[in-house]
């Protein structure tokens, strides 16, 4: 089982290769930036392969049963505290489920999994949003622990990736985000109109 801190996943991204480069012909996605963050595109979006989500209540659900929607993939801790005011905006997006053909699934990363979890999320009043679990980070690999074949890599928390409908890999943004700004919308609609 992998132990992770705070310091050594936020300090992962330092010399992490974020993916591949964005080439000049392909049709780029708007920008987002908030705060300090900017929406990194990956070219090519490469698919994301099927596999096992394991839910709150110890259900597994498989990926693809998010496919036909843009997907946001979205990678937190209760220890992090830009996820706690992050997480209620994603349960508002899984509640209204606007923009259209938008879904949010938030996978946490606590070590302590749904003992730790559930507690938080009533804390918060959180109510419609997937929430999953990934405490051995078998989803999701520090970016200095990654190979070309893991398709999320951590690089700080919160990290949101934005999957097209065809379950390809947009790209991702570390950081807070409000998902329902102008910008951010944008980007959503023009994922929509990918494969």
């Amino acid at each position: 089982m992998h132990q992770i801190s705070r310091r050594i996943l936020l300090a992962g991204a330092a010399g992490a290769v974020a993916g591949p480069a964005l080439s000049q012909s392909a049709p780029r996605l708007p920008t987002l930036r908030e705060g300090r963050g900017q929406f990194v595109e990956f070219e090519p979006a490469e698919r994301v392969p099927d596999f096992r989500l394991k839910r709150l209540d110890g259900k597994e659900v498989l990926l693809s049963a998010y496919q036909g929607n843009v997907l946001i993939v979205n990678f937190w801790a209760s220890w992090c505290p830009p996820c706690r005011r992050e997480i209620p905006m994603l349960d508002a997006l899984a509640r209204t489920q606007d923009p259209p053909g938008v879904r949010v699934i938030a996978i946490s990363l606590d070590q302590g999994g749904a003992k730790t979890v559930k507690p938080y999320l009533a804390e918060l009043k959180v109510r419609d949003l997937p929430v999953f679990l990934d405490p051995d980070f078998r989803v999701a690999k520090r970016a200095d622990e990654a190979t070309p074949q893991d398709p999320f890599r951590l690089f700080g928390l919160p990290l949101s990736y934005v999957l097209s409908p065809g379950g390809r890999n947009l790209g991702y943004f570390t950081g807070l985000v409000d998902w329902q700004s102008p910008q951010a919308r944008a980007l959503l609609e023009s994922a929509s109109r990918r494969d």
